[in-house]
C-alpha cells in the first residue's frame, strides 16, 4: 500500500464510506490495493455516494441529478460484480439499491466463482495482507457482542432426549427445509487458501445461502441454484468431513450457511488467529466428556476447528490403563457436536447450556445491535452523504452516542433491548411506507 497521499481520492472517499457500515473497513495493510481491483475509478466515485440502507432508484437519480434507466444501468452491472445490493419489489419490479459491505459482501463475492474479469490470485494476498496479518479489521467485525455468525449444533451429536431443546432456527436441516432450496457457491475462505497455497483437502464448493440472500447471488450469476436434496446431502457430507456449520446470525431467514474448518475459515480465525473468544455466536449446547468412558485417543482434541478441546494426564492411582483424558475448555467451545461426531467411544456428548444465547430476530435487528455497539448508529440513522442536513445530524449524533455516559447507558442490557426494539420498529415502519409508494 502507498502513503495516503499516493492514493486518489476517489479510493479514500470510498473506503471512508463503506467504513460506515457495522462491519467497517478500517485502514490497514493493503485496502486500497483491494478497492483497486474490485472498483474502477468511476464506481467507486458512484459507490462513495451510495447509502448503507436499501434506497430506491427514483430517489437515488434525484439525489444524483442523473437519468434514472442510466444509473440503474450502472447499479445493475456494479451488482453484478458484488458490489452493490439490490432488492427489487416483487409486484412492481421497483428496484432498491444499497452499497454492499465488505464482510458478508463484496470481499466473498469476489472469490464466489472462478472469476477473469479481476485478478483472484492478487486479491487472495491482498486480503491476507489486511484481515490475518492485520488485527484492525477483525477488531472492528467482531468488536461486539453481537457479530455475524452463529454456530449451528450438530444435531446428529445431541442425546435424544436433549433433541427437544434444539429450536427450528437452530437446526440447519430445518432452514434448508424452509428454504425449499438455495443456492452453492465456492467457499471464499477455501478458495482464497488455495490461491495463497495453504489450502486444506476439504471441498471448496460448500458454501450454501438461503431465501432472499440466494436468489440475489443466482440473479447475478454469483452463485448457481441447488435444490432441497442437493443442500441437505451437502450438509451430510460436511458434518462427515468434520466441519462446523456457521449460520447468518439470525432467526428469521438466514442468509447463509457455511461449512466451515478451523485452518480457512475467516470467522474462526477471529478466534484462532486475532484471539477474539466469541468472534462466532455459540450455539445453545455445550460439550462434555464423560471421564470414565474417555479413552485419550485425542480424536475429539484433533476435530475441534479452535483447539478448544485438549488432553490431560490423569493421575496414574486414579487409571492406569488409560493415561490421558479429554477436557473441554467451555469458555471457548462453540457448541458445534464436531468433537462429539468424532469420539468412538461416545465418551463426548453434548449438554444444553444453562442459560439460552439470544439471537437476533431479523437481519435489521442484527444491523441496528452491530452499528449501536460499533458507535456506528448514526450512519444508519442519517445515511445520506449528499444532504448537509444528513451531514450535520450524523456528526453530531455520532459525538453524542460516543460519550461515555451515553454509549454506556444504551449498552446496558435493558435499555438497549428497548432502544433497539424501537428502532426496529421504525425501519420496518418506513419499509412499509416504500413499499406503499411503490
Amino acid at each position: 500500500m502507498g502513503h495516503l497521499h499516493e492514493i486518489k481520492r476517489v479510493y479514500r472517499d470510498l473506503r471512508r464510506r463503506i467504513d460506515t457500515t457495522p462491519s467497517g473497513l478500517p485502514e490497514g495493510p493493503a485496502v486500497y490495493d483491494i478497492l483497486k481491483i474490485l472498483f474502477s475509478e468511476e464506481e467507486a466515485a458512484l459507490a462513495a455516494r451510495l447509502p448503507i440502507v436499501p434506497t430506491s432508484i427514483d430517489i437515488l437519480a434525484a439525489r444524483f441529478k442523473e437519468n434514472k434507466e442510466t444509473l440503474k444501468a450502472k447499479l445493475d452491472r456494479m451488482a453484478d460484480k458484488g458490489l452493490v445490493l439490490d432488492a427489487v419489489h416483487p409486484r412492481s419490479g421497483k428496484a432498491f439499491y444499497l452499497l454492499a459491505p465488505p464482510v458478508v459482501g463484496f470481499f466473498e463475492f469476489s472469490l464466489m466463482r472462478v472469476r477473469t474479469d479481476i485478478n483472484q490470485k492478487e486479491l487472495a494476498r491482498h486480503y491476507h495482507r489486511y484481515m490475518e496479518e492485520d488485527h484492525a479489521f477483525a477488531k472492528m467485525f467482531f468488536g461486539g457482542d453481537t457479530v455475524h455468525g452463529r454456530t449451528l449444533v450438530n444435531e446428529n451429536a445431541v442425546n435424544e432426549g436433549d433433541v427437544s431443546y434444539i429450536l427450528d432456527y437452530e437446526r440447519a436441516t430445518a432452514l434448508i427445509e424452509q428454504s425449499k432450496g438455495g443456492s452453492v457457491t465456492l467457499c471464499y475462505c477455501r478458495h482464497k487458501a488455495g490461491h495463497l497455497g495453504t489450502a486444506c483437502d476439504k471441498p471448496v464448493e460448500t458454501c450454501i445461502s438461503l431465501f432472499n440472500a440466494a436468489e440475489h447471488l443466482i440473479r447475478h450469476d454469483l452463485a448457481r441454484r441447488a435444490s432441497k436434496e442437493e443442500l441437505l446431502d451437502l450438509l451430510a457430507r460436511s458434518r462427515a468431513m468434520g466441519l462446523v456449520q456457521i449460520c447468518d446470525n439470525v432467526k428469521q431467514k438466514p442468509s447463509f450457511i457455511c461449512n466451515c474448518c478451523g485452518c480457512c475459515c475467516n470467522m474462526l480465525q477471529g478466534i484462532n488467529l486475532h484471539g477474539i473468544p466469541h468472534a462466532v455466536k455459540t450455539s445453545n449446547f455445550i460439550a462434555h466428556v464423560d471421564a470414565a468412558s474417555c479413552v485419550g485417543c485425542g480424536r475429539c482434541a484433533r476435530a475441534c476447528p479452535i483447539g478448544a478441546v485438549s488432553l490431560l494426564p490423569v493421575p496414574f492411582a486414579k487409571r492406569k490403563k488409560y493415561p490421558l483424558s479429554a477436557r473441554v475448555d467451555e469458555s471457548l467451545c462453540l457448541g458445534c457436536g464436531v468433537c462429539a461426531a468424532a469420539c468412538n467411544q461416545k465418551a463426548m456428548g453434548m449438554d444444553p447450556r444453562p442459560e439460552r444465547v439470544l439471537t437476533p430476530e431479523t437481519t435489521v435487528e442484527r444491523v441496528v445491535n452491530m452499528a449501536l455497539e460499533r458507535g456506528k448508529l448514526q450512519h444508519i440513522l442519517f445515511s445520506d452523504p449528499e444532504s448537509l442536513t444528513h451531514t450535520v445530524l450524523n456528526r453530531f449524533l455520532g459525538v453524542f452516542l460516543n460519550l461515555p455516559p451515553v454509549k454506556k447507558t444504551l449498552l446496558s442490557k435493558q435499555v438497549k433491548s428497548r432502544f433497539v426494539q424501537s428502532m426496529v420498529a421504525a425501519a420496518l415502519g418506513k419499509s412499509r411506507k416504500w413499499v406503499k409508494k411503490v
